[in-house]
């Protein structure tokens, strides 16, 4: 008897998403995302953005949904993604 497995290699995207903050409201962002079931890791920052968010989706649509949702959170006044790209 000859035994045939299948492997599903299941590779999710990667992006990181840089946030605008409402002056003040960074705090909020950062303890919010904490609890987003496709967030890794989110952190506060200096500089030309308040929040760096490191999120995996399953495919571009998924992470869109994900995006535009924090795009319209409460406190959020821009966001910029950098998705990765396989090479």
């Amino acid at each position: 008897m000859v035994a045939f497995y299948v492997w599903v290699i299941c590779s999710l995207l990667s992006a990181c998403v840089l946030i605008r903050t409402v002056h003040g409201r960074f705090e909020d962002v950062v303890s919010s995302f904490r609890n987003w079931k496709a967030v890794k890791r989110v952190f506060p920052t200096l500089g030309r953005y308040d929040v760096v968010v490191d999120l995996e989706a399953s495919d571009l649509k998924e992470l869109s949904a994900i995006v535009l949702k924090m795009g319209n959170f409460a406190g959020v006044v821009f966001t910029e993604t950098l998705v990765e790209i396989q090479h």
